[in-house]
């Protein structure tokens, strides 16, 4: 209990820390290449997207139906 109470009183009130402006413009640079990144996978995913969530019909199970005429 002893420890705790001294860790927490002895934390510094001011952190010795600071962000340039090369900092700031590089998380800024982050955000716009995730933003970016995301639209562009949406964009090649939608249409898989789309199709998960859409109805088949009779017509659509997604397997091609099997050529049961042999000519033997």
């Amino acid at each position: 209990m002893h420890l705790l109470i001294n860790f927490l009183t002895e934390l510094p009130l001011r952190p010795n820390a600071y962000l340039d402006p090369g900092s700031g413009s590089f998380i800024l640079q982050l955000i716009i290449a995730g933003a970016l990144g995301f639209g562009l996978a949406l964009r090649n995913y939608w249409g898989r997207i789309t199709a998960f969530f859409r109805r088949r019909t009779a017509g659509e199970s997604g397997e091609a139906e099997a050529d049961t005429d042999s000519d033997e």
